[in-house]
């Protein structure tokens, strides 16, 4: 004899099967890779559903959409950002009749609530061939890699900014806990001397300043026109990280070899954060959990509450603060 019990729990599969299927936009048919993209977008609009339901729902090998989930190569961040853009640009161009150039492109993506600059757009449309009709394509002469200045310091030690997000300034500093060497990457904003996004890890290589810049790159809305300043420390340098900040549009200054001033700020900052945190609390640190703990403590005195004479006696953020709300943007 069927319990009422398990009556209502087949009932409430059924159900829950039902809704899937009227939800997933594909059939029975479907390939299989119809079905993992289905399955990718349901499962990611649907977080109260889970893989084994959906894969008997639609009649997909579990490790198949497991591994397309969850152990498939991901592409960086930015990769994937430039190629979601790509397609935007694409289907504005398509549907101006081939007629729009880089500016107008910038306005319609801005009505669609996509944000992104001329260079990007421009470079996009370079790459994907996007020539207006009444336009004659124009060859643009190639410039040796090897005769590109790099390494250009744009700042000279000109470390005013007029707005938040025009300039940043990065550097690595170490420390060791019980012996063992860490690494902190920390993003300073010039305008109002915010420390915007920071890091520790063990191992000093590109990834950390990469993940840095990720965060605040995110944390701050995705700025345009922006300048990364840094010392030229091999880290800024890698290929990756130089690539990805010219897919994101971010201009890249260095300073002379040799010339600590040129990146004073940071320099100072780092200098403000041994004295008022390293060297009174290292002890402490008995492990990078806990290391992270009493940063993020000073961290947040820093931003929020240390007074800043350069900010004429505010804290970065009520610095902040006050250009937000003169500026019409509260």
């Amino acid at each position: 004899m069927i319990r009422k019990s398990q009556l209502t729990e087949e009932n409430k599969k059924l159900k829950r099967k039902l809704f899937i299927w009227e939800n997933i936009n594909i059939s029975i048919n479907s390939s299989v890779k119809e079905k993992e993209i289905a399955a990718e977008k349901f499962l990611n609009e649907h977080p109260d559903y889970n893989l084994y339901e959906v894969s008997d729902t639609i009649k997909i090998n579990k490790g198949t959409l497991y591994h397309h989930l969850y152990t498939r190569a991901k592409k960086p961040w930015y990769v994937q950002r430039v190629e979601d853009l790509t397609q935007e640009v694409i289907n504005v161009f398509e549907e101006s009749n081939r007629v729009y150039g880089a500016n107008k492109i910038v306005l319609a993506l801005k009505k669609k609530g996509i944000i992104a600059d001329k260079k990007t757009v421009l470079k996009i449309m370079r790459t994907n061939n996007l020539v207006k009709e009444n336009v004659i394509k124009r060859k643009t002469p190639k410039v040796d890699k090897e005769k590109r200045n790099y390494y250009r310091n744009l700042l000279k030690q000109q470390f005013n900014a007029d707005a938040p997000n025009k300039v940043w300034t990065s550097d690595l500093l170490e420390f060791k806990i019980r012996g063992v060497s860490f690494y902190l990457c920390a993003i300073m904003d010039l305008f109002s001397r915010m420390i915007v996004a920071w890091r520790i890890s063990s191992n000093r290589n590109g990834s950390l300043v990469i993940l840095t810049f990720k965060d605040a790159f995110e944390k701050r809305n995705e700025p345009l026109d922006l300048i990364f300043h840094t010392d030229q420390g091999s880290e800024f340098k890698t290929n990756e990280f130089m690539e990805m900040l010219e897919v994101l549009g971010v201009k890249q200054s260095f300073s002379y070899k040799g010339v600590p001033n040129d990146n004073a700020p940071i320099e100072g900052f780092f200098s403000r954060l041994r004295s008022e945190e390293l060297n009174k609390h290292i002890e402490h640190y008995e492990n990078s959990r806990i290391a992270k703990e009493y940063l993020e403590r000073y961290f947040n005195f820093y931003n929020f509450g240390r007074v800043h004479t350069y900010n004429g006696g505010l804290s970065p953020s009520e610095k902040e603060d006050e250009w937000y709300k003169n500026n019409g943007h509260f």
